[in-house]
C-alpha cells in the first residue's frame, strides 16, 4: 500500500466513524442540527438573511432509515450506513448563518491588471490559487485601491475562513490566520465561513479533503479542470457530520495516524528507489561476474581462443584489402601487463585479453536511396514515437547492432529490430568474429555506466572513442562465450519477472 492510500484509507475510516469509538455522552450532531435551524429560522423572520428556496429536510423515517424531501416534496432515501450521534448535512448546514458564507469569486472581467496597485497603507490583497495551494497568506503581490475593494467587499475574506482552489490543481485547503490581510478572493477561489457551533475547522478540512475525489470526477472544464458549480457542492455532496466532541478526537487520530504514514512514506520510498535501481545493480554485478570467468565453468574441450585470434585476423586482412582500414590497423595486440606491470584483469588461463578496437570496427552502415525503409532514430527504438519511413539513408540491417555516439546515453547499444536506415546519432558495429557478437555487446553494456559518463564535447556530448577503443576485454573460447551469453539471458529474463 502507498502512503497516498494508506492516508486515503484513514481518512476514508474516519468519515465512517470507525476510526474513533461513539461516546453515549456526546450530544448528537442531530441535536446541533436543531439548535442551528431555530436560530436560522429566527434570522430569516428578522429578515436578517433569505431563505434557501433549494433546502431539504432530511428525517429518520418510522423504518430507522435516513431519508431526504425535497421542496416538491419528493423523497429519496439515503443509502449511507450512518453511526450513531451522526448526522447526514450538506455543505449550507455547516456554514455560518450568514449571507456570502459560500462564496464563489467575482468573474474574472470584474478584477483586471488595470486596478492592481503597488502595496501600500490603503491597498488590499487580492488572494489566488496560489494562496491555498501553498497555505499563505503572503503568496502574490496584486493589490487594490480603496474604492475597488468597496466595490468587491462581497468577497472579502476574515481570520478563519476557508479558501479552496477551484480550478487547475482542485480542492487544496487554507484556512486564514488571525493575521491577515485585508483583501478579496479572485475567481479560481471558493470562500467558505463555518459555523464553528456545528464544525471544526479541522475537521472540516480533513473531512473536505476524504471528498477530493468526488469532486474532480465532477470537475469541468477540458485543458484546466475547474472545480463544479456551488450548486453541485452545496446540494449534490452529502456529508457525514459526527458530535463535535468526537469531530475533535478524530483530528486529534488522524493527526497522529498521519505522522506515522510520514514515517512510513520515507521507509516506502526508500524501498521504491532500491526496487528500481536494485535489478540494475544486480544485472551489472553478474555482467562483471561472467567477464570474470565466474558465471559458467571452462571446459578444456573448447576450441582454444587462438583459432578465434586466427579468424579475427583473416577478417581484418579482408577488410585491408577492401580498402576499409588501414595496414597500421592490421596488427593485434593480445595485452597481458599494463604500464604499472599490474595485470588487467583476473581470469581463466583459457581466455585472452584484447582492446575492444581489435574486435570491432564502427562504420556508417551502407549507404542506400530509393528504397522506402523505416528510419531507426532513438525515440522510434525505444518505442515512444511512431516509425517515419525514407527513400535514402545508412542503411542497416535486422538485428545489427548499433550504438549511440551522440547524445546524453552516449554508449548505450540498440538491436535493429527490421532492414532500415540507421539515425544520424548511431554508428553501426561491425564484428571482426560474427560468433562474438552477442558476447561482445554484453561486455560493452556492462561499461554503460562508465562510457555515460565519459562523454566528451560540451554543447552536444559524443561517445569518447578513444577511451571505448581502449577498453580491455577478456575473450573466452567461442563456445564459452554462448555459454556466457545464454546463461546471461536467462537469468536476465528471470530478473525482469520480477520486476
Amino acid at each position: 500500500m502507498t502512503p497516498e492510500q494508506l492516508k486515503a484509507s484513514i481518512l476514508q475510516r474516519a468519515m465512517e466513524g470507525k476510526l474513533v469509538p461513539q461516546n453515549p455522552n456526546d450530544e448528537p450532531a442531530s441535536e446541533l442540527l436543531k439548535r442551528i435551524k431555530a436560530e436560522k429560522e429566527k434570522l430569516i423572520s428578522e429578515g436578517k438573511i433569505k431563505r434557501d428556496k433549494k433546502e431539504t429536510e432530511i428525517f429518520r423515517g418510522d423504518d430507522g432509515k435516513h431519508y431526504e424531501k425535497f421542496a416538491d416534496g419528493s423523497i429519496k432515501e439515503f443509502k449511507h450506513n450512518i453511526p450513531k450521534g451522526w448526522a447526514i448535512v450538506y455543505l449550507p448546514d455547516i456554514c455560518a448563518l450568514e449571507d456570502g458564507s459560500i462564496k464563489r469569486g467575482p468573474f474574472g472581467s470584474s478584477i483586471t491588471k488595470s486596478m492592481f496597485v503597488p502595496k501600500g497603507e490603503h491597498t488590499y490583497k487580492v488572494y489566488e490559487q496560489g494562496n491555498a495551494i501553498r497555505k499563505t497568506i503572503d503568496y502574490g503581490d496584486y493589490w487594490l485601491k480603496e474604492s475597488d475593494y468597496i466595490r468587491l467587499k462581497n468577497f472579502s475574506i476574515k481570520a478563519g475562513d476557508i479558501l479552496i482552489s477551484c480550478a487547475g490543481t482542485i480542492g487544496e485547503i487554507f484556512q486564514i490566520p488571525s493575521n491577515y490581510y485585508n483583501g478579496v478572493i479572485n475567481q479560481a477561489l471558493l470562500k467558505l465561513t463555518l459555523n464553528s457551533d456545528i464544525i471544526d475547522s479541522q475537521y472540516f478540512k480533513w473531512m473536505f479533503t476524504s471528498l477530493i475525489n468526488t469532486l474532480k470526477e465532477h470537475s469541468i472544464g477540458s485543458a484546466i479542470k475547474n472545480l463544479a458549480s456551488i450548486k453541485f457542492l452545496k446540494y449534490e455532496v452529502p456529508m457525514l457530520l459526527p458530535p463535535l466532541a468526537e469531530q475533535q478526537r478524530i483530528v486529534e487520530v488522524i493527526e497522529s495516524a498521519l505522522e506515522k504514514v510520514d514515517e512510513y512514506a520515507e521507509s516506502y520510498n526508500q524501498l521504491q528507489k532500491l526496487d528500481k535501481i536494485f535489478p540494475d545493480k544486480l544485472k551489472k554485478s553478474i555482467l562483471q561476474y561472467a567477464m570474470q570467468g565466474k558465471l559458467v565453468e571452462q571446459d578444456p574441450n573448447d576450441e582454444p581462443v587462438e583459432v578465434l585470434l586466427e579468424k579475427i585476423r583473416a577478417e581484418k586482412q579482408k577488410l585491408f584489402e577492401e580498402g576499409k582500414i588501414k595496414k597500421k590497423d592490421l596488427k593485434i595486440s593480445i595485452v597481458s601487463q599494463g604500464d604499472d606491470n599490474s595485470y588487467y584483469e583476473e581470469v581463466p588461463n583459457t581466455w585472452q585479453l584484447f582492446k575492444l578496437k581489435n574486435l570491432l570496427q564502427l562504420d556508417n552502415g551502407t549507404k542506400q536511396q530509393n528504397e522506402r525503409l523505416i528510419y531507426w532514430d532513438v525515440k522510434t527504438l525505444r518505442g515512444i514515437k511512431d516509425a517515419e519511413f525514407k527513400e535514402k539513408g545508412n542503411k542497416v540491417h535486422s538485428k545489427d547492432t548499433v550504438i549511440l555516439v551522440d547524445g546524453e546515453n552516449s554508449g548505450e547499444l540498440f538491436i535493429i529490430p527490421h532492414d532500415g536506415y540507421m539515425g544520424s546519432t548511431f554508428k553501426k558495429i561491425h564484428y571482426l568474429e560474427a560468433g562474438s557478437k552477442k558476447y561482445i555487446d554484453l561486455y560493452i553494456d556492462s561499461k554503460k555506466e562508465l562510457l555515460k559518463n565519459s562523454k566528451t564535447g560540451s554543447a552536444i556530448p559524443h561517445l569518447n572513442k578513444t577511451l571505448f577503443k581502449e577498453l580491455i576485454v577478456a575473450l573466452p573460447p567461442i563456445q564459452e562465450q554462448k555459454r556466457i551469453s545464454s546463461k546471461i539471458t536467462q537469468i536476465f529474463s528471470q530478473i525482469n519477472r520480477l520486476i
